[in-house]
This record gives structure tokens, sequence and C-alpha cells, in this order.
């Protein structure tokens, strides 16, 4: 009975919180009551998938967690099961956050008097946490219980509570990474839209001194190599340089470099005798954008195939996950692509 009380007590903090940034009032009356202030399409970026989030917890969440209150093996393969829904909500959530930011702070002045005239708590500001905290707040539930099933002695219960509360911590490890990821400078594609994040890591940029002149579309400044950060989205691969963040170690500071779409993408597997090296081609016939040395956004076509990238890895094993899970995704794109293709042609 203790264990069950305490068990609806934190569901009850976490139903009553969630309700609170879910409100018909945050989600809706902004777009109703910004007409010549803030646009409708900045309305729609700065919230992001908020709704989609909410719909989700309100329908999926909370009423599963309500069936699962009193068997905590239903309530760990509820969260093992959505973990992977979790983390890419959440993540495309996170990685909007810092467009979001910039359209709040263009118009802070608009949004206090909004808070003020609607006699809200929080400014908008304060409202767009919310979600974020949500991940805090099912850790907290998951954690406690836990422990009191601890503490009751039962010690099954403890251990699938505690394995639930795993799930959370890796679906916020990875909106965390997206926040960061968020953060990059002079980025111009929305990275909210790119997927979902499938792998990163860091590299080093190699010359492309001696690569076939017509196919070159970018290179590092240096002839050394230059450490960089790669990113592999659903739809796109990001390559980043970097510089040491002071406040974060481990998240060093983002500056875009380059893009190519990945179904533009052909992988040279190794590079001379180089076993730690690979290159990503684009394929003939397509379009490819790239940040050239000037900063300038460029794109053009090309008949043949060329060198966008030429990437070395710290070890042979790190540049055959990265090869293979690059192929891996354009297979799978150009699959789908072929199936859409063929119900297309079927219609006709």
């Amino acid at each position: 009975k203790a264990k069950r009380d305490k068990s609806h007590h934190h569901l009850s903090s976490v139903n009553m919180s969630f309700s609170s940034f879910s409100s018909q009032e945050f989600c809706n009356g902004l777009g109703l009551d910004t007409a010549g202030e803030v646009s409708q399409l900045e309305v729609r970026q700065m919230l992001g998938n908020i709704e989609d989030i909410r719909d989700y917890h309100k329908k999926v969440m909370l009423p599963k967690m309500e069936k699962a209150m009193d068997n905590a093996q239903l309530m760990r393969i509820l969260f093992e099961t959505e973990q992977p829904r979790l983390s890419r909500k959440y993540g495309r959530y996170c990685i909007n956050n810092t467009r979001s930011s910039i359209i709040i702070n263009q118009n802070i002045k608009f949004f206090s008097l909004y808070q003020f005239n609607k006699g809200l708590m929080l400014r908008v500001d304060g409202m767009l946490i919310k979600p974020i905290q949500r991940l805090t707040r099912y850790h907290m539930f998951l954690n406690s219980i836990s422990k009191t099933c601890k503490e009751l002695g039962f010690m099954e219960a403890s251990k699938d509570f505690a394995a639930a509360c795993d799930s959370i911590l890796s679906a916020a490890s990875h909106t965390n990474t997206m926040m960061w990821i968020g953060k990059m400078e002079n980025c111009p594609l929305d990275l909210s839209g790119q997927g979902q994040l499938l792998k990163h890591g860091q590299v080093l940029t190699r010359s492309l001194a001696g690569s076939a002149k017509k196919g070159k579309k970018w290179s590092t400044s240096l002839q050394k190599p230059s450490s960089c950060h790669l990113f592999l989205f659903q739809q796109t691969v990001v390559l980043c340089r970097t510089s040491e963040n002071c406040e974060e170690q481990n998240n060093p500071h983002l500056y875009y470099a380059g893009h190519i779409s990945v179904n533009q993408v052909r992988v040279r597997d190794t590079v001379g005798e180089d076993q730690n090296t690979f290159e990503i081609h684009k394929l003939e016939h397509v379009k490819v954008a790239v940040m050239e040395e000037t900063n300038t956004s460029k794109s053009k076509s090309d008949t043949k195939s060329g060198v966008i990238m030429r990437l070395e890895c710290q070890s042979e094993e790190d540049k055959d996950d990265w090869v293979r899970a690059i192929n891996n995704e354009v297979k799978q794109l150009r699959s789908m692509a072929r199936t859409l293709s063929s119900q297309f042609i079927m219609i006709i």
C-alpha cells in the first residue's frame, strides 16, 4: 500500500505539471493574438514540435503509466519500448531550442507584454522549458519508486523501476546532445528537419589537394589535418569545425563547414594506403550545397562524381563504423524512393 500511495502521489505531480505546459492558451493563443507583431511562421518555429510532445504524453505515456502503476515489469517494458520515441521527439524539440531563443530575444518586449496582459505566471521562454523538465520529472518519479521498493523489500520491482529509469537517462543524454548540436553557428539548415541523428563523432579533415579539380567542392585551407565533428542525420551529413568550449569541455563550439544530402552520397571506403580514411563523394547529375572557405553558401551541378569530404578517423574500426552507417542510410533512402516511385507508377 505504501508503494502504491507514493507512486500515485508522484504520478499526480507529473500529470499536473505537464498539463500546465500543454495548455491551449500557450499552444494556440500565441498564434491567434500576434498579428502584426510576431508572424505565424515565427510562432510555429518557436514552438517546434511541442504540441506533438503534449499529445504523445497525454494520449500515450500517462495512460500507460497509470495502467502499469502496480506492475513494475510493465513499467520497465513501457519505458524501454518508448525510449526511442522519447529520444526522437525530445531530440527534435531540443535541437530547435537555439532558433526558438533567437525568436524570443528578438521579440522579448512583445512576449513580456503578452505575459502581463494574459496574467500568466511564466513568460514564454519559461513555458518552453517545461517539456524538457518532463524527462527530469520521470527520472525523479522512477528513481523514487525504485528506492521505495528497495526499502520495502521488493527487490525485483526495484530493479524493474531502476531499468525504466535507465531508459529515461538514455533519452535525456540524447536530448543534451541535440541541444548542443542546435547551438551550431552559421548553419543554413533547419536542423530539426534533417531527421533523426544516427551517429556523430570527431574526425580529421584531410586536404583534397590532388583531387580532380572539377569534382572538388570542399576542403580545409590548411595542409595539416583539421579537427572537425561529423554528424549523420537520416537526410543529411553535416561537417563542423570546432573550437574549445571552456564552459562545457565535452561539448566544443560548433561552426558549420559543409553538408550533403544522404541521397546524393557515394562513399569511398579507403583512400590509398590509409586504412583510417574515407571519402564522401557526390553522385553524378545532382546538386550539392556546401560552405566554401569564404563562408558563402554555394550550390552547383556537376556531371562527374567529385570528392566532397576526405575524413580521417581515429582507427580503422571507427572508419568502418562510419562507412557502414552512411551506406546503410543511403540504401534505406534509395529503397524508400524506389517503393514510392513504384506506387506512383501504379497509381498512374
